[in-house]
Protein backbone atom coordinates (compact mmCIF):
# COMPACT_ATOMS: atom_id res chain seq x y z
CA UNK A 1 0.00 0.00 0.00
CA UNK A 2 1.69 4.06 -0.62
CA UNK A 3 1.68 6.39 1.02
CA UNK A 4 -1.41 8.54 -0.52
CA UNK A 5 -3.33 4.93 -0.08
CA UNK A 6 -2.80 4.73 3.92
CA UNK A 7 -2.88 8.47 4.41
CA UNK A 8 -6.82 8.61 2.37
CA UNK A 9 -7.82 5.46 5.08
CA UNK A 10 -6.40 7.26 7.76
CA UNK A 11 -8.40 10.75 6.92
CA UNK A 12 -11.58 8.16 6.53
CA UNK A 13 -11.35 6.38 9.48
CA UNK A 14 -10.68 10.12 11.53
CA UNK A 15 -13.49 11.58 9.73
CA UNK A 16 -15.59 8.28 11.08
CA UNK A 17 -14.36 8.56 14.66
CA UNK A 18 -15.49 12.48 14.40
CA UNK A 19 -18.57 11.88 12.56
CA UNK A 20 -19.95 9.12 15.14
CA UNK A 21 -18.99 11.39 17.93
CA UNK A 22 -20.87 13.96 17.01
CA UNK A 23 -24.08 12.32 16.15
CA UNK A 24 -23.99 10.14 19.61
CA UNK A 25 -23.18 13.55 21.79
CA UNK A 26 -25.57 15.78 19.31
CA UNK A 27 -28.19 12.78 18.13
CA UNK A 28 -28.13 15.07 14.73
CA UNK A 29 -28.90 11.03 12.97
CA UNK A 30 -31.16 12.89 10.68
CA UNK A 31 -28.30 14.92 8.87
CA UNK A 32 -25.36 12.49 8.90
CA UNK A 33 -26.31 11.69 5.24
CA UNK A 34 -25.19 15.03 3.82
CA UNK A 35 -21.76 14.55 5.80
CA UNK A 36 -21.67 11.24 3.62
CA UNK A 37 -22.70 13.23 0.83
CA UNK A 38 -20.13 15.70 0.95
CA UNK A 39 -17.10 13.34 1.79
CA UNK A 40 -18.08 10.89 -1.20
CA UNK A 41 -18.28 14.10 -3.23
CA UNK A 42 -15.24 15.56 -1.65
CA UNK A 43 -13.56 11.89 -2.29
CA UNK A 44 -14.90 11.88 -5.90
CA UNK A 45 -13.41 15.17 -7.17
CA UNK A 46 -9.86 14.55 -5.10
CA UNK A 47 -9.12 11.45 -7.28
Amino acid sequence: MNKKKLMNWIIAIIVAIIYLTISIIFDVWIYSWLIWVVYAIYRFIVK
